[in-house]
């Protein structure tokens, strides 16, 4: 034998150990299944070697039977070391090799183990891949974690850390797919925070979810900040399943609550009590008398210190008119009562005041308006609310 051949010999006898180990390894054993032959080889590989394991195992005849599973395994793996190697490039690749085979295969138990995977890794490359699998996954398990989630990235860009409308984004349309209720109040206050896109996908995200919207805005229209009442209002105005009796009740609660807030010019008040009256006006709901009332008092007590402040006094009158009751009646004809003693000295804006008063009772009908109308025919108004008397005259029912 050759001094070659020996030397080759001895160097065989070296490494048998070592390889006999390794094909130990990497051959399954008696009674192990697939999945625990490839969990195996999985775990015995190096960090530099394990996303091979996964893509030799994509390739398996019978990977849909265990792929979902090893690739939950191996982003565990991940989980469970990522203070040792967050951001090795070898343990990334582990990462996005595991969430993408999660997704190929939709195997949904994996889901926890991504949002752990997602709140351990806060860098966008492994978030957006995760959040990319998730919504085609049942994530109704992780309403509350992602509600909180969206609590605290408010919380920050209140602090003054922009948010990020790429992670944002779709965190609002796996809630609108498979959230619930419990989501509606950061979906809302996200709505009111951002605006353009991320504002349209949260608020198409409540619409989304299965659940009482209408409920979810009497609250937050009574207990929530000054500037969030109105948006609350627009939001339930424009849901597709408010009825008609909700409409009513919606716009009456809202005038209550404006009307209770000292100062209606404070952001959003004087806009939530003036959209609150047009829909008691369109839904002619008598039981907000009381409201419309008290707002065309405060609306009055207004135009008489400043004149150019007539229309919300003007709104209030229409919609009194509307209203179809005896004390709106009563209310309206004292008032031209006032107006006809002066009536001489009246001022432009007052007179058209005057003539949405004639119109409203005309409106109401009520005979007790007769002597206030009567009476304004033949006084030096226009010729306009002469004629508006006139034909309120002829509407009174006797």
């Amino acid at each position: 034998m050759t001094k070659k051949n020996v030397l080759l010999f001895f160097i065989m006898i070296l490494l048998a150990p070592v390889l006999f180990t390794q094909a130990q390894g990497f051959l399954s054993s008696p009674g192990e299944t697939i999945l625990q032959s490839y969990e195996r080889i999985f775990v015995r590989s190096s960090l530099s070697t394990k996303v091979n394991v996964l893509s030799d195992a994509a390739n398996d005849e019978a990977a849909a039977e265990f792929y979902g599973q090893l690739c939950e395994l191996a982003l565990r793996f991940v989980i469970d070391n990522a203070s040792l190697f967050r951001d090795d490039p070898d343990m990334i690749g582990i990462a996005i090799a595991s969430v993408r085979g999660i997704g190929d295969y939709a195997y949904y138990p994996a889901t926890e183990t991504l949002w752990q995977a997602f709140l351990r890794f806060p860098d966008k490359v492994i978030r957006y891949e995760i959040l990319g699998v998730l919504p085609e996954l049942d994530t109704q398990s992780l309403t509350g974690k992602i509600n909180e989630f969206l609590v605290e990235q408010n919380r920050r860009n209140n602090s003054g850390i922009p948010a990020d409308e790429e992670l944002l984004s779709p965190l609002f349309d796996i809630l609108g797919k498979n959230g619930d209720e419990s989501s509606y109040p950061v979906l809302f206050a996200s709505s009111v925070m951002y605006s353009g896109s991320l504002e349209e996908k949260a608020i198409n995200a409540i619409y989304e979810i299965d659940g009482n919207i209408f409920d979810f805005c009497i609250k937050a229209i009574i207990e929530n900040p000054s500037e969030e009442k109105f948006s609350a209002f627009n939001l339930a105005l424009s849901w597709e399943k408010l009825s008609g009796e909700e409409k009513g009740k919606l716009a009456e609660t809202a005038m209550e609550v404006a009307l209770s807030i000292p100062g209606d010019r404070r952001s959003g008040i004087r806009e939530l009590s003036e959209a609150s009256l047009i829909i008691i006006e369109e839904t002619g709901r008598v039981r907000a008398l009381p409201q419309v009332l008290k707002y065309y008092n405060q609306s009055l007590a207004v135009f008489r210190a400043d004149l150019s402040f007539k229309q919300p006094l003007i709104n209030a009158i229409h919609c009194l008119g509307n209203l179809k009751n005896a004390d709106a009646a009563q209310t309206l004809a004292l008032q031209l009562g006032l107006y006809n003693s002066r009536s001489a000295q009246l001022d432009t804006e007052e007179q058209e005041v005057v003539l949405a008063l004639v119109n409203a009772l005309g409106e109401l009908a009520y005979k007790a308006s007769y002597d206030g109308l009567h009476y304004a025919t033949m006084l030096p108004y226009p010729a306009g609310i002469i004629e508006a008397a006139q034909n309120a005259l002829a509407k009174l029912k006797w």
